[in-house]
């Protein structure tokens, strides 16, 4: 583990704005013994290309935006996992392997449940807003004209276990919120119980389809099965 008040400014800011966990912060990959090594081997890979250039806005190549679904049990570890690789990127990428050149980075790495962002969509809508709020979803979308607020890595955590509204907007915005950060070069981490069979009933064939092209599927497993019962 690390200690965020021996990070620099920069990075602590990062980390601040960042909505990761209270009870997450300070965890780095390394620090999640519990997951089964193949699957901690596996996110290493994907952060090692996210540095090397061939994820966010790689243009012309295939890895270009393409996230984690990180798929698994309740009390497997998913949304720790999620949060420690959000952590290890706030505090060690370079501005350039946030794909950074002439402007500051507002924050480059986010954790939301959907279930916030849902709501910070709502009160969009309805305009009772700050100006920081719509500029932060416009950064969830990857759409922010002032790139600056264009978050790199959002993670989207506990899909399938949002709010169910009457008109299913909710079905709508997931499939935009991946599709629009695709499109952008942007990736997106998304945690979920669900298996990528269940998104069809939940969020249409269309969503289903565009899993393939979005996301490496890492389904989570751990050295003794559900975390939270451990005494």
């Amino acid at each position: 583990m690390y200690k965020p008040e021996e990070l620099k400014i920069r990075r602590r800011t990062w980390l601040k704005v960042s909505g990761v966990p209270i009870n997450s912060v300070g965890w780095l990959l390394k620090d999640c013994s519990d997951i089964e090594s193949d699957v901690v081997t596996s996110l290493r890979g994907w952060m090692s290309h996210v540095k090397s250039k061939r994820i966010i806005r790689a243009y012309g190549l295939k890895t270009c935006g393409k996230g984690l679904l990180m798929t698994g049990m309740p009390g497997f570890g998913k949304t720790t996992l999620a949060s420690s690789i959000l952590q290890e990127m706030i505090t060690t990428f370079s501005l350039e392997e946030f794909d950074v050149k002439d402007t500051v980075l507002v924050r480059p790495c986010y954790f939301a449940s959907y279930n916030k962002i849902l709501d910070l969509k709502g009160s969009v809508i309805g305009g009772d807003v700050t100006e920081s709020d719509i500029k932060l979803f416009q950064g969830i979308m990857g759409g922010c004209k002032d790139d600056a607020y264009n978050i790199r890595i959002l993670v989207v955590d506990a899909v399938g276990k949002e709010h169910k509204s009457l008109s299913g907007w909710q079905v709508n915005v997931i499939h935009d919120i991946i599709r629009n950060r695709h499109t952008n070069g942007f990736p997106t981490i998304v945690t979920t119980n669900l298996v990528p069979d269940d998104w069809e009933d939940m969020y249409g064939p269309a969503t289903r389809s565009f899993l393939k092209e979005a996301f490496s599927t890492i389904p989570v497993k751990t050295v003794r099965g559900d975390l939270r019962l451990r005494t």
